[in-house]
């Protein structure tokens, strides 16, 4: 197997992958690593595909707190977001991605509307 080498690159904006920014992190640091872990676990989760890579293969890698901890420096969007705040955006995001698909199938399925003053 390989060896990880995941290193922060403090001068990328974007230093995992583009969607890195939906993590509402704006960078990782000594008192937030642990909160970049989760999110990044459960980004993970939902989307059934790991964030990072290893840097000699490319070959995915899901994180584990170590390597969480070795991106304290990294760079991720322009806003934080709190963890209730970003869980609900993340969530009504993936309730509309589903919502969607039902629709695409059957048009005469009826959702009720979003209210986005909520968020």
């Amino acid at each position: 197997m390989s060896t990880i080498n995941i290193t922060p690159k403090t001068d990328q904006r974007f230093p995992l992958q583009m969607w890195s920014m939906n993590l509402g992190l704006y960078e990782v640091t000594d008192d937030n690593w642990h909160e970049f872990f989760v999110r990044v676990r459960l980004y993970e989760e939902f989307g059934n595909a790991p964030m990072l890579k290893y840097s000699d293969t490319n070959e995915p890698v899901t994180i584990t707190p170590e390597m969480a901890k070795q991106h304290i420096g990294c760079r991720l969007g322009d806003r934080n977001q709190e963890r209730d705040a970003w869980w609900i955006r993340i969530m009504d995001n993936r309730a509309k991605s589903l919502e969607f698909a039902v629709e695409e199938f059957d048009a005469d399925v009826e959702f009720p509307e979003h209210d986005e003053s909520k968020f």
